[in-house]
């Protein structure tokens, strides 16, 4: 019997993360797995890593994914409207003086999208992204479990 589970944070921005898993949750390691995946995700989130300001913590400690999302969010230097991965590959590497691959980049800006962090238009060969922008009204945290 094929079950789905699917988990949403969303933050007080109003910006909403999810993950979603998907099979025979009656499997006894697909369960596990799935319970192990859940919980890291929630303490991925509802970590004050997640509302990071970079301005308040050193972002040393922080993967390349955790300072790209603070970096898109709250540094001025971030675009503010479309731009490539390429384009922001060049602005990280000028900020964090860190040398990261291009496809490391485009990683983490499809996973960002597919949380819902950025939006994406174009084709493959041209894909643009920009972040999602938040209410103006800041919204309650609150998880939902579906």
């Amino acid at each position: 019997m094929a079950m789905k589970v699917r988990v949403e944070v969303t933050d007080e921005e109003g910006m909403k993360t999810s993950m979603e898993k998907e099979g025979d949750l009656q499997t006894e390691m697909l369960k596990q797995l799935t319970i192990r995946d859940v919980t890291r995700f929630l303490e991925a989130q509802l970590s004050p890593l997640s509302n990071l300001n970079p301005y308040d913590s050193d972002l040393e400690d922080l993967t390349i994914k955790e300072r790209l999302a603070s970096f898109l969010r709250y540094d001025e230097r971030a675009p503010k409207e479309w731009f490539t991965s390429s384009e922001l590959r060049r602005r990280y590497e000028a900020v964090f003086e860190e040398d990261v691959r291009l496809s490391t980049i485009s990683t983490y800006l499809a996973s960002m999208h597919s949380e819902g962090m950025l939006e994406r238009k174009g084709s493959r060969a041209k894909r643009q992204y920009r972040v999602v922008p938040t209410e103006s009204v800041a919204a309650p945290r609150a998880v939902h479990a579906v």
